[in-house]
């Protein structure tokens, strides 16, 4: 499939591409109040990975206004939120913790992929310590921006943890499971969201969550996976169903392009399968209830036998 994206792509659809997952600025940092790139320095092997943007999750949902703070700030009462309250969930704990977690983990790096439309934010994010990378896209609803995380796991030799902005307080369990990965030899850690569902009308499992896993980065060309991927939903030659034992194809939730989950579609069906043969640990949580489970973890064994297991 990479094959054929490759020699199908067209001028104007790798344009389009940058524009979505290409960075405007990189590694930002505050200099007497001015932003800009720092000095090199001696880089620090384990990155924390976050998107921020503000839009609409599903490709139905209205256009949302430029964002300015204000808007941000007062989203839920003008009736701009229909989840979640984007300054309270997620750009807040990055105020109120960005310091805590830096005091907590100094031989990480911080970084966030900000949406160009934020851009007003910079300064105060590499102000706490952030490496800020500005995008070229502001993100159309849920995607582009849901991918950009995954960005980092480009840099050979890294380690990546990968996680929601709102749960930037509860990174330093993240942390030490990516570290402890990495000490173990192995190449991904993982919850896998098995929601406890039944899969006779559409398949919602998904190995990996998408703000929630750690891997080693290099293992993978990352950005022209994406792209491939996109550009073959675009053109109908990705497969958006999964072959059920007893049932045959059940289509796949969230697998529409730029809705909320397509990230997660791409990591089961074009990441997972690059990450397992290193080694997977996997952390299950007890109250799981999933006809797929018991295949993922056998899969997971399978492709590297000191893959481990963690129920809690």
């Amino acid at each position: 499939m990479i094959s054929a994206y490759r020699s199908g792509v067209t001028d104007g659809e790798r344009e389009e591409f940058e524009g979505w997952f290409g960075v405007q600025t990189q590694d930002l940092k505050t200099q007497d109040g001015r932003l800009e790139k720092p000095e090199a320095g001696p880089r620090k092997r384990h990155i924390v990975s976050v998107s921020l943007f503000w839009k609409h999750v599903n490709g139905g949902d209205p256009a949302l206004p430029t964002p300015t703070r204000e808007l941000l700030i007062d989203a839920r009462r003008l009736g701009l939120v229909k989840r979640f309250s984007p300054w309270e969930c997620y750009i807040e704990p990055l105020y109120l913790h960005s310091s805590e977690m830096k005091k907590q983990h100094p031989n990480v790096t911080f970084r966030v992929y900000l949406a160009a439309d934020l851009e007003f934010l910079a300064a105060e994010l590499a102000e706490l310590g952030w490496e800020v990378r500005l995008m070229k896209s502001s993100s159309i609803r849920y995607c582009p921006g849901g991918f950009w995380r995954f960005l980092a796991l480009e840099e050979a030799d890294a380690l990546v943890t990968v996680v929601d902005a709102d749960r930037i307080g509860q990174a330093s369990g993240d942390i030490e499971r990516t570290e402890l990965m990495d000490r173990l030899g192995l190449s991904l850690w993982r919850v896998p969201g098995y929601y406890n569902a039944d899969t006779r009308k559409e398949v919602r499992y998904r190995p990996i969550l998408g703000g929630h896993f750690g891997a080693r980065g290099g293992l993978m060309p990352v950005r022209e996976c994406i792209e491939a991927f996109v550009w073959h939903w675009r053109h109908g030659s990705l497969p958006l169903t999964a072959n059920i034992p007893g049932r045959g194809p059940v289509p796949m939730k969230f697998a529409n392009w730029p809705d909320y989950g397509f990230d997660e579609w791409f990591q089961l069906a074009a990441m997972y399968p690059r990450l397992v043969p290193g080694g997977t640990l996997s952390f299950i949580p007890n109250d799981a209830r999933s006809q797929l489970l018991p295949a993922d973890i056998e899969y997971a064994t399978w492709a590297n036998s000191r893959s481990e297991l963690v129920y809690f």
